[in-house]
């Protein structure tokens, strides 16, 4: 009887732990590329070519690392629903911006976020992605704006991995098209992404603030001057 009790036991053990393993979050890089359809300026082709992303993404969370004269880190936990960006500035060292849940959910409650979800479909970097036409309507002017989604459920990543750019979005967008101006033109700029690799070596740790960055707050006056009141927003 004992053998039985303990081989059960292994048994019940080895589901869990297949379980669980079969439960863990996606975890890998997606990179981006910025293009602009509905305009023939080279000028503005050749500026966004240089404007790739590459996201590191697990589960709720994504990080986004880019470099425009200063390192930059964009961090969004949807575990916690935080917002940071990271700057490391030559000679300063790293400073933070953070906005809290609390910040967030009060601009949340300043917008109403309407999806349509549509049975349109396109492949995008060898996934299935189905269209989703997204409108936010400023609820203190009324002021709407408009975009369209290509969302894949295919990933398995968390719904609140979207919950700063598109709080309430079901599935991950891969593909986005928003009409705006550049240099006077009126363009459709599309943010489409080319490659998405699963990366084992990602870690939850690496959505976490660094452990040298300190408040913006606490920059010296001459840095924040250099960078035009930055973080003026920040509690």
């Amino acid at each position: 009887m004992k053998k039985q009790i303990r081989l059960l036991m292994i048994v019940a053990a080895m589901f869990l732990s297949i379980s669980a393993f079969a439960q863990k979050p996606f975890a890998g890089k997606i990179v981006f590329e910025v293009t602009a359809e509905g305009t023939t300026n080279a000028a503005i082709a050749a500026e966004l070519a240089e404007s790739s992303m590459e996201y590191i993404v697990m589960g709720n969370n994504y990080r986004m690392n880019m470099n425009q004269g200063i390192d930059i880190i964009t961090i969004a936990n949807g575990n916690n629903k935080t917002y940071t960006i990271v700057l490391g500035i030559p000679g300063y060292g790293n400073y933070y911006i953070q906005q809290t849940a609390e910040e967030l959910e009060k601009r949340n409650n300043s917008v109403k976020t309407e999806y349509q979800y549509t049975e349109e479909t396109r492949e995008v970097a060898g996934y299935k992605c189905k269209k989703v036409i997204v409108t936010a309507t400023d609820l203190e002017t009324d002021e709407e704006q408009t975009a369209v989604l290509w969302v894949t459920n295919e990933l398995g990543l968390g719904d609140d991995i979207n919950f700063y750019d598109h709080p309430g979005l079901k599935g991950y967008p891969l593909r986005t098209e928003m009409k705006t101006e550049i240099s006077g033109e009126t363009v459709t700029l599309c943010t489409t992404a080319t490659s998405v690799t699963p990366d084992k070596k990602i870690k939850p740790t690496m959505f976490l603030l660094p452990s040298d960055a300190k408040s913006f707050k606490d920059a010296p006056d001459e840095l924040k001057q250099m960078l035009g009141g930055l973080g003026d927003d920040e509690e």
